[in-house]
């Protein structure tokens, strides 16, 4: 395993993800066309994958949403904006994450407070770059993992529960990274 992207394998879908994308890079390329991404190659993950698409700096729209990840949001969010739906005072941080993603040298994991009856989670999601016919990043591939919340954030959630806040967004700079091309999903 390729440590310098362990980060980003915070699960098996993650993982998965990953290095089937990175398995359709082009030798000298940041990231792979989205025409050359077959989501049936994912196999069992598949049911995890999400796909959105970067329309302008106000609109980042979920295209497709697998059935885990619909049941980790709790709704279908298959034609949803991501960046109506956060808090106000968070699209600033979504649409610098989104802008430096669109450059095809980063990779972004944000973390999402999740309300489920009777208890909290944590969405994690895994969101990977791909190429428009144009050449340009304006989609992103991904995937999303729930795990039980911290108490300390509850009161935080309870004031603002009616729009998901962001908890945690990171990017991991991808040119800096030489990931093994002959990675095959296992």
């Amino acid at each position: 395993m390729n440590n310098l992207y362990d980060e980003l394998r915070f699960n098996k879908s993650a993982a998965a993800l990953l290095d089937y994308w990175i398995s359709l890079r082009a030798p000298g390329t940041m990231c792979p066309n989205k025409k050359d991404f077959m989501p049936m190659k994912m196999g069992k993950y598949l049911p995890d994958v999400f796909l959105a698409e970067w329309t302008d700096g106000d609109h980042v729209l979920i295209r497709v949403a697998g059935s885990r990840t619909t049941d980790v949001t709790g709704t279908d969010t298959t034609g949803n904006n991501i960046m109506a739906n956060s808090v106000p005072g968070n699209q600033h941080i979504l649409q610098d994450f989104y802008q430096k993603m669109r450059t095809g040298r980063f990779a972004g994991v944000s973390e999402h407070p999740v309300s489920k009856p009777a208890r909290q989670l944590i969405a994690m999601a895994l969101q990977l770059p791909l190429l428009d016919k144009s050449g340009n990043a304006n989609f992103f591939v991904g995937v999303i993992k729930a795990t039980p919340i911290k108490s300390e954030i509850q009161n935080f959630l309870l004031e603002n529960e009616k729009k998901p806040a962001i908890i945690n967004a990171r990017l991991t700079n991808l040119s800096v990274h030489q990931a093994p091309m002959e990675k095959k999903l296992g």
